[in-house]
């Protein structure tokens, strides 16, 4: 299957998506990421300006503004801008700065606090399209759960290298920003995508050396269910984090089993290929 076929089939399935969850009777699951990305959004607003504030009046008392004499230093004209005004602006580029690098945080703690739910989610439409029940086993979940957050900072740390690489390689070559830029996006997408796929490697008992090798070799699914969770997630209001995430992860449960060849077979379809050996 090519790159490019991988990339539309993942892009279509969680599209279908919407339909399904209604039709199996999982709507309710589009609610719960709304609550927690509430209580995070707000909170970080909150750590984030109470940060920026902190800084900035370090900042103030490092240049000691108010000792500036009033005539005699070098810094006398400016005295009535530091006092009036730098600690605003400060105090604001701060929170834009802060605000721009936790974009890539927020997503992976907001993956990371959804996981249990999101396993919960993959591990359901499992169940409605091929019947195969998962006993539910405490310790298993708690498993299970730690494994997710472990993907999640593994992905992200490794994410969080290639934007720092590419920002030294523009720094230097700055035209090459054609190119680095549209580079990290597709980064952005495969993580994202792995880590929706990997509530199924867990069920599926499939180490993380085998879900990442899975991963390489479907990058196309990756970063088509990666793309279509991150054109959500820049949707104004609620709209993305409503649809966003439980269509990736449908999505992503879609397209394991296809893969995987899990869903009962298709009389019409004599032609479909063999399961994947994991």
């Amino acid at each position: 299957m090519t790159f490019f076929t991988e990339l539309f089939r993942a892009i279509g399935n969680c599209f279908r998506g919407v339909p399904l969850l209604f039709e199996k009777g999982l709507w309710h699951y589009f609610l719960y990421p709304i609550l927690v990305w509430g209580l995070v959004w707000l909170g970080s607003i909150w750590l984030f300006a109470q940060l920026a504030e902190y800084i900035s009046a370090w900042v103030n008392e490092q240049l000691d503004v108010d000792g500036i004499p009033d005539s005699g230093s070098w810094l006398s004209f400016a005295k009535p801008f530091l006092t009036g005004y730098f600690s605003m602006i400060l105090g604001w580029v701060l929170k834009l700065l802060f605000w721009m690098v936790s974009g890539t945080l927020m997503k992976y703690v907001l993956l990371i606090l959804l996981s249990p739910l999101f396993s919960l989610l993959s591990e359901s439409v499992e169940e409605k399209l091929t019947g195969k029940k998962y006993p539910f086993n405490g310790l298993q979940l708690l498993k299970d759960i730690f494994r997710g957050i472990g993907v999640s900072l593994r992905n992200m740390f490794l994410e969080y290298l290639f934007i720092a690489v590419c920002f030294v390689i523009t720094l230097l070559f700055p035209p090459l920003v054609i190119v680095t830029a549209p580079f990290l996006l597709f980064v952005s997408w495969y993580y994202l995508g792995f880590t929706m796929l990997d509530y199924n490697f867990e069920r599926h008992r499939m180490s993380i050396s085998q879900s990442a090798a899975f991963t390489r070799r479907h990058k196309g699914t990756a970063i088509g269910i990666g793309m279509v969770y991150a054109f959500f997630m820049i949707l104004p209001l609620f709209m993305g984090i409503f649809f966003g995430p439980v269509l990736a992860v449908t999505g992503a449960t879609l397209c394991f089993l296809e893969i995987r060849q899990l869903l009962p077979s298709d009389p019409a379809n004599p032609n479909t290929p063999k399961p994947e050996p994991i």
